[in-house]
């Protein structure tokens, strides 16, 4: 066996490239640099080995199925510690062969094998049961990288508690920030505070003499409340019974008429703020993102051809984008990753109702106390012919859909476009339900792409608004797959949280996220007595599906992604702790909360090791950018003082001129 040490390592990234002297090398080809290192890397490495690993195995990973009942119904373990490995072909990305060390004189042979074809040998020391883990590559299904790294930069509103809390935010943000022209925030919840709407007259008192336009999305993203200052009154905003004027509420498609004109313009900023939403994620434990971005494409391309995607990014593109095509900076047609490569756009995504926060949800029944059943954002025969365009330009579907009444239109639709099973059409949410519905979801071929820790969030409020005999059809994830509904796991951030091991928590535990016990037995008494739904709960095994081979589906990808298998992309992750035991153990449910993400590694490469002191940041370093680019909108951290661009880098943000633009993802 010919195994590189790590002295040949430091020889290939220091020795310079034949063909330029040292003084040739100036800061301008640091990338070229990077990508002769990367090269000469991989010649020396082309085989190698993970051993003495706790791998976790799905109990069909050896018939690497893809039937859509087999994946539904699978369940997996964890080798034994120091017992399992894997074998990565680095110049295709691939796992070669995987295994684990046993008695059994083939499992023992196939071992011997992977030694001797070994070029490097890692060893990950997985020596006791409580220690790190390898889970395979962790996928969002629905998330927004865009209004992620954009969010990170507003005004954060999650905490208010009271309509006084939400202005003294604004008027104190509105006095840090003098030489913004938008006072733009996100977060707010009405239900915290009674259910009363924030108004322009709200937002006017607390801007006081200032008369600069303020907007504030609620937290599901999907109404704006705006001051007088940022109104025009198009269709589709609140208007006061007694005064005839606007309220300053935007709801659902009206919300564009006034978000279009605080929309970032300049690609070289939404360009960071894209760098630094996929770095969080990364460092949040994922591997691949199911992205729906609006006018993302280039941004995407660009940094693909940069080398600075560090995971593999699935765009879906509106409908409207799509439709409306004509500079063609959205791909006319699908566009598949190849084999080298970490991006492909061949998803457009349409709306057909809004959110159940903001009661635009459409539902078959009214929400409690009132005749409101919500909104459809197309009549059934626009839906259908919105679908029909896009499958017939050989595009797969997505539909959002929360409310019950939602979903029948979007599955009547789906049915008179004739769109097959076999294009496995996604639909979002999926959050209110009813027993026909899944059963039709099941025979039509329908992904259920969800977000469990919508049921955290909630659960606190849907009791009161959903009729008993809704609830129960509601949020009811384990009923889809026990029914054949392939469901894929997603948070849908900023909206919520992207840590996938806090996704898996809120679908094992189903508590509201205010609930949350962090220690003592007693916390988790009270969670046991407040999980909505409980018999909806999943198991680990069920839970981690979601996030693999549920995602893979969910994007044609379950032959190449979810598996720690031959022939599979080398994604996976390692975590700091095992995190896959049953619920109702005190210490598994510890470990979900409290677990850290040490490594995460993409098509065989490692793009971040947050162990010991030779800490990798190939995605992770601070870019200080120059030019005429605006300042951070959020300033530091609540309690800290201003930190300097080494703090910042440690951490894996990234800066504008020296301001931040947050630090992790915006959830609730």
């Amino acid at each position: 066996m010919l195994e590189a040490s790590d002295d040949d390592i430091a020889s290939a990234a220091a020795a310079p490239p034949s063909d330029k002297t040292t003084d040739q090398r100036s800061t301008t080809l640091v990338e070229s640099t990077h990508d002769i290192v990367r090269e000469r890397i991989t010649d020396l490495i082309r085989m190698l080995l993970l051993h003495n690993a706790r791998l976790w195995q799905w109990d069909d990973d050896s018939a690497a199925s893809s039937s859509s009942s087999s994946l539904s119904s699978s369940s997996g373990r964890l080798t034994q510690p120091e017992a399992g490995w894997c074998l990565i072909d680095t110049t295709k990305g691939i796992f070669d062969a995987v295994g684990c060390v046993a008695d059994d004189d083939e499992e023992h042979a196939a071992y011997k094998a992977a030694q001797a074809k070994a070029t490097r040998i890692i060893d990950m020391n997985m020596k006791c049961a409580e220690g790190s883990i390898i889970l395979p590559g962790l996928i969002d299904a629905h998330i927004h990288v865009g209004y992620m790294g954009e969010a990170q930069e507003y005004l954060q509103l999650s905490g208010c508690r009271t309509l006084s809390e939400l202005g003294a935010a604004v008027a104190a943000y509105g006095k840090m920030h003098p030489s913004k022209s938008w006072v733009v925030g996100v977060g707010w919840d009405q239900s915290a505070w009674g259910g009363d709407y924030p108004s322009r007259q709200d937002l006017d008192k607390a801007m006081g003499d200032d008369k600069r336009p303020v907007v504030l999305y609620r937290a599901c993203w999907h109404i704006v409340v705006a001051n007088t200052a940022a109104l025009e009154p198009p269709a589709g905003i609140d208007i006061d019974a007694i005064s005839g004027f606007p309220t300053g509420i935007f709801r659902e498609n009206a919300v564009s008429s006034i978000t279009d004109h605080i929309a970032e313009a300049d690609d070289d900023v939404r360009e960071t703020y894209f760098r630094n939403a996929l770095n969080q994620c990364l460092r949040a434990g994922l591997t691949s993102v199911q992205t729906n971005d609006s006018n993302a494409w280039h941004l995407y391309r660009k940094l693909e051809s940069q080398q600075k995607l560090p995971l593999r990014v699935f765009l879906t593109v509106n409908h409207d984008e799509f439709e409306s095509n004509v500079n063609h900076s959205q791909p006319l047609h699908p566009s598949f990753a190849s084999p080298s490569s970490l991006l492909s756009c061949e998803r457009v995504k349409l709306y057909s109702d809004g959110s159940l926060g903001a009661e635009t949800a459409a539902l078959r029944s009214p929400y409690v106390g009132t005749t409101n059943t919500g909104m459809l954002i197309h009549t059934l025969e626009e839906l259908r012919e919105k679908i029909k365009s896009a499958h017939k330009a050989g595009f797969q579907l997505e539909v959002h859909a929360i409310g019950n009444r939602a979903l029948e239109t979007v599955l009547d639709a789906l049915e008179g476009a004739e769109v097959p099973s076999g294009a496995r059409p996604v639909i979002t949410h999926c959050q209110v339900m009813g027993e026909d519905l899944m059963e039709r979801m099941a025979w039509q071929g329908v992904v259920a792409s969800i977000q469990p820790s919508f049921v955290s969030t909630d659960c606190k409020w849907v009791q009161a608004r959903l009729p008993v005999e809704v609830q129960r059809v509601s949020y009811c994830w384990k009923s889809l797959g026990e029914r054949g509904v392939m469901c894929a796991g997603g948070s849908d951030a900023p909206v919520e949280d992207c840590r996938p091991l806090g996704g898996i928590y809120d679908a094992m535990h189903r508590v509201p996220h205010a609930g949350k016990p962090r220690g003592g037995k007693e916390g988790w008494r009270e969670e046991r007595e407040v999980a909505f739904l409980p018999e909806e709960c999943l198991s680990f095994s069920e839970a981690l599906r979601l996030y693999t081979i549920g995602g893979a589906y969910a994007c044609h990808a379950e032959r190449k992604l979810g598996r720690i298998a031959p022939g599979y992309q080398a994604d996976f992750v390692v975590i700091d702790r095992d995190v896959t035991g049953p619920r109702r153990e005190e210490d598994c449910r510890h470990a979900l909360l409290e677990a850290a993400v040490e490594q995460v590694w993409v098509g065989g490469v490692c793009r971040l090791d947050t162990k010991g002191e030779n800490e990798r940041k190939v995605f992770a370093s601070a870019a200080i950018l120059g030019g005429p680019f605006i300042p951070g909108k959020n300033g530091p951290l609540r309690g800290q003082g201003r930190k300097q661009p080494q703090q910042l880098e440690e951490e894996g943000m990234w800066v504008l001129q020296n301001k931040r633009l947050g630090a992790g993802c915006c959830g609730h």
